[in-house]
């Protein structure tokens, strides 16, 4: 399949928001150092994301420093309101090796007050949910492309997300298309979009995210207690 052309329905805005801790590919960025969801034990350190380096890259690290509590990663747009429009993001990582009860939380939009789907859009969230009983110890690490349209149902209820596994490719690329009604997603092999395709998902309907508040996020944490965390 050829991938999917960007579809802009509206210019971006150029307003790179409020200054933030650094400023990445034109907008302003805040590292979070608040505790609270989606955590398990609610631990964040703003240490824990790298300011950009020559290479435009920013490195997310999870610590664990006392072998008993793991401290996640995020940052943030600090602009609000992005809209339609086509989104995109290169990752370095083997996605296979994280272990079952990390969740790399690629970019997404979020808006805690749209209500009931808080505008969550996430393009590339990746983990194993924790293995275990639920699943099977062997349940392998998977990647979604989806969006949540009622925040108080649970997975699989309140979502429209497509499920399918991650691939041992060091890079990735990844795209979404958010346009009135339909979202088209893609993840490539390797850097930008020349590589192969992996998965398309177009996902359409009532139930498509409309532009509210939502800013963008990148978030790496741990779905609940594991003493054998290791630095990620």
């Amino acid at each position: 399949m050829p991938p999917a052309q960007a579809a802009d329905t509206t210019p971006m805005d150029p307003n790179p928001g409020p200054a933030g801790n650094f400023a990445w590919k034109g907008f302003n960025w805040e590292k979070r150092f608040w505790g609270g969801a989606p955590q398990y034990n609610k631990a964040f350190a703003a240490a824990n994301v790298s300011n950009p380096d020559a290479n435009g890259h920013i490195t997310m690290n999870l610590t664990n420093p006392t072998g008993e509590a793991p401290v996640g990663a995020e940052f943030q747009s600090t602009r609000k309101g992005f809209g339609y429009g086509t989104y995109s993001t290169t990752v370095e990582k083997n996605l296979q090796t994280l272990q079952k009860e990390v969740v790399w939380g690629c970019l997404f939009t979020y808006d805690p007050l749209a209500e009931p789907g808080y505008n969550e859009i996430d393009l590339c969230e990746a983990s194993a949910w924790g293995g275990g009983a639920a699943y099977g110890q062997s349940w392998p690490v998977t990647q979604g492309h989806g969006y949540w349209f009622d925040a108080t149902k649970p997975p699989g209820e309140g979502n429209n997300t497509t499920v399918f596994d991650v691939t041992p490719d060091p890079i990735t690329t990844h795209r979404m298309v958010w346009e009135p009604g339909k979202i088209t997603f893609e993840t490539f092999a390797g850097e930008g979009f020349a590589g192969s395709l992996l998965k398309r998902t177009v996902l359409e309907g009532a139930t498509v995210p409309v532009p509210a508040q939502e800013q963008i996020h990148f978030n790496l944490w741990v779905t609940g207690a594991a003493a054998g965390i290791l630095p990620v």
